[in-house]
């Protein structure tokens, strides 16, 4: 866990984003969706997540799914095809409306005797002959000094060649003795081609030996990024730079370095620091069971606790000797070797060497440290990992680990977890329980993806996790909020699932349910759907009290491969509330239903005609939480007779910023671990003796331009095309540059 925060600290140090897998919850709804989502099958690492938009709320987009990418291209092409007839048909307008006007003045000319044309005067056409007088003076002024000169607009010259150089300054001398170009009062040096500008408080160029000098107060600007030092000297003979005492600032990390190279494709960087100035917040969170967050909680400020209050100091510095990062077409792979780790005042450990990889919008990583957890039939695992980049999807990883599992005695066995932007799959083996697992989800679009699993639990929305024995199934699932249907905050919200999939039977009766085992799979095609409406809500922060109650009606309908169908309909109230520091989610279903499904180990129905379910929370401590969560059946119909059809239990020790929860199912015999962590990452800091980035133009940046709908404005122009910048009188010097890809 430790090695995860080091890791992730030094991962969003490199590139100017920020990371939060923390889970929003805002409303009873979507603490139920936690729950439904993520119940038992909760990974140690955050699973890759795209874009949702739902009426006002949007969640961040990680990536960008295959058939979004057609979708994007595709409707762009539709958008300009619309646009260039639109353009065509104002064209053809403008020639008529021109005709007209020619027709006009004829008439005017022919029956007056008047010419106005010569009292008629085309701005435009003044303008530019204006500017092509200026633009004439210029080259002849400059002739001697630039021979591929095209034309000069607004003060700038424009040059042909591929090898060209812009030096703007207020003044340039030229020493004849030593060949060289002196260049002073603020000197901006701009490389067009590698989109790269420097500037100094001077700047002096040698012809004979083609090296540039920048003296004071160094600014390097590239692409966005900016880094300061006080000298800089560029070799464009043999593509080296070097730069001392480089600052550079990367999101709310500052970069600091001795001495810093630019040789071909590397930076390298000698006895530096990366380091936190700033107070950032960043929350670390693996899914909790039985939807219970402890987040949602109003806490007095007083009543607060935090790790800095116990232990002091909370810091994380790491000592390294050397740092390696290799920005690869479309992974980031970073390299940490003899690592000293320091926690506040405490030395914890050293280690030997890790490497993490990562994509290129650091929407996930890999590391080769070691994990344990649990899954369904594999019981509790432990063992080292290895990670490798993989060509399948862009910045794809996989993570192979072999490990010890514990379900009926200690076996062996190994799991493989594949990652990339759109997709998980998680595969294992143990021999304890002598069973083969695997679960997945792969998005296609934002709303559209596909689940698979084998002997996992499976999402089946509020019905809550099933276990078959197979499934493969194509979900497209879609929410809309109405705000203030009723009343001024309060809201409508309408949210439906279509899922059509191939599902086998689970071999094995879980809940303890007298029915007879059957070996059958069949095609499901499923629609769900659930109506919302908000009716109060009352908040009284300073006394600890919120109370949120909402009437929601759900169905369901079902259509087996068999001919077999089943149709659910459940109306009731749910309602969260909080008085001081006890908090509780409740609802109620009544339900109606008849349930003919084929496969009832897997997807039968559970809870009766009538059943409530629970989520309860009480801070006993500030440094302990106690939790709970249930649903119950009351009607005494449900399938196995008994009354809890789900009954976790849940505890959270350590302050508000720093929490480690254990829980326990008592229905699928589970035990699980998680953690929440705030970490204030002020004050934290990575030194290193040496740091290579190989390519560093490729970090944290694809190969690959995302799609992007197009928008075309009112006046028939593209929004997103605006005239380029243009800089007043610059004086420009050609300087030899060889066709160099970077300085």
């Amino acid at each position: 866990m430790r090695k995860y925060l080091f890791i992730t600290l030094l991962i969003l140090s490199l590139a100017p984003c920020s990371v939060n897998s923390k889970e929003l919850v805002e409303n009873p709804a979507d603490l139920e969706k936690v729950f439904n989502e993520t119940f038992y099958e909760a990974p140690f690492m955050p699973l890759p997540e795209v874009e949702v938009k739902s009426g006002n709320q949007t969640k961040p987009v990680k990536g960008t799914p295959v058939f979004k990418k057609v979708r994007v291209k595709v409707t762009n092409y539709l958008r300009e095809k619309d646009y260039q007839k639109t353009q065509e048909l104002i064209e053809k307008e403008k020639q008529l409306q021109a005709e007209m006007d020619a027709e006009d003045e004829n008439i005017l000319d022919k029956d007056f005797n008047i010419n106005f044309k010569p009292f008629k005067k085309d701005k435009k056409a003044s303008s530019k002959k204006q500017e092509k007088n200026i633009n004439n003076e210029s080259e002849e002024k400059n002739i001697d000094q630039q021979e591929t000169t095209l034309e000069l607009e607004g003060g700038v010259k424009e040059q042909v060649t591929s090898k060209h150089i812009l030096l703007d300054a207020d003044n340039i001398d030229y020493d004849d003795e030593n060949q060289n170009i002196i260049a002073t009062g603020n000197p901006v040096l701009i490389f067009p081609q590698q989109n790269v500008t420097l500037k100094a408080d001077k700047m002096i160029y040698n012809k004979d030996s083609n090296i540039l000098k920048a003296y004071g107060n160094v600014e390097l600007v590239r692409d966005g990024n900016t880094m300061y030092g006080e000298y800089m000297q560029v070799n464009m003979n043999e593509e080296t730079a070097f730069m001392d005492n480089m600052n550079t600032k990367q999101s709310f990390m500052t970069v600091t370095a001795r001495k810093s190279e630019m040789e071909g494709d590397k930076i390298i960087l000698h006895d530096g620091k990366i380091e936190s100035k700033e107070s950032y917040i960043l929350n670390l969170q693996t899914k909790m069971i039985g939807g219970n967050n402890f987040n949602r909680m109003i806490i007095d400020d007083e009543d607060r606790s935090s790790i800095t209050d116990e232990v002091g100091d909370t810091s994380v510095n790491i000592k390294a000797k050397e740092i390696y990062v290799n920005a690869k077409k479309n992974n980031d792979v970073i390299t940490l070797k003899k690592a000293q780790i320091r926690y506040g005042d405490f030395d914890l450990f050293t280690i030997p060497s890790i490497t993490a990889h990562t994509n290129k919008k650091r929407e996930f990583f890999e590391a080769n440290y070691p994990e344990f957890g649990s899954r369904g039939k594999l019981g509790m695992y432990i063992g080292p990992g290895f990670v490798f980049d993989t060509p399948l999807q862009d910045g794809s990883t996989v993570k192979i680990l072999p490990i010890l599992n514990n379900k009926s005695g200690i076996g062996f066995g190994g799991l493989l977890k594949y990652r990339s932007a759109t997709n998980y799959t998680d595969l294992g083996y143990g021999s304890s329980a002598d069973i083969f697992m695997m679960k997945g989800k792969q998005y296609f679009d934002d709303k559209l993806y596909m689940q698979y699993g084998v002997n996992s639990y499976m999402d089946e929305w509020f019905f809550g996790p099933r276990m078959p024995k197979y499934n493969a199934e194509l979900i497209y699932k879609d929410r809309t909020i109405v705000p203030s249907t009723i009343a001024d905050g309060l809201d409508l919200t309408f949210s439906h699932r279509f899922g059509i999939g191939y599902m086998q039977n689970n071999d094995a009766n879980r809940h303890g349910e007298n029915i007879a085992p059957a070996d059958i799979g069949t095609l499901r095609t499923r629609y769900m759907a659930e109506v919302s409406q908000s009716l109060f809500k009352y908040e009284d922060k300073e006394r600890l009290r919120y109370l949120d109650l909402a009437l929601v009606m759900q169905g369901s309908a079902a259509l087996y491969g068999t001919g077999d169908t089943q149709f659910v309909g459940r109306l009731g109230p749910r309602v969260h509330t909080q008085y001081k520091y006890w908090m509780q989610d409740i609802g109620f279903y009544a339900t109606a239903y008849q349930d003919g499904t084929p496969m009832q180990m897997y997807d039968m129905y559970r809870y009766g005609h009538a059943s409530v379910y629970l989520r309860e929370a009480l801070r006993v401590h500030k440094y302990v939480t106690l939790a709970w969560s249930g649903t119950l059946t009351l009607t005494g119909d449900s399938p196995n007779g008994e009354m809890f059809q789900e009954n976790s239990f849940i505890i959270a020790l350590g302050p508000d910023d720093f929490k480690i929860n254990f829980g326990y199912d008592w229905v699928r015999q589970q035990t699980y671990f998680s953690f929440v962590i705030a970490m204030d990452t002020k004050g934290s800091s990575l030194e290193f003796d040496k740091m290579v980035i190989k390519n560093p133009d490729r970090l944290a940046k694809s190969d690959r331009e995302e799609p992007e709908l197009k928008v075309f404005d009112v006046e028939n122009q593209p929004a997103a095309s605006t005239s380029p910048k243009k800089m007043m009188y610059a004086e420009v010097i050609e300087l030899e540059d060889p066709d160099k890809e970077s300085i």
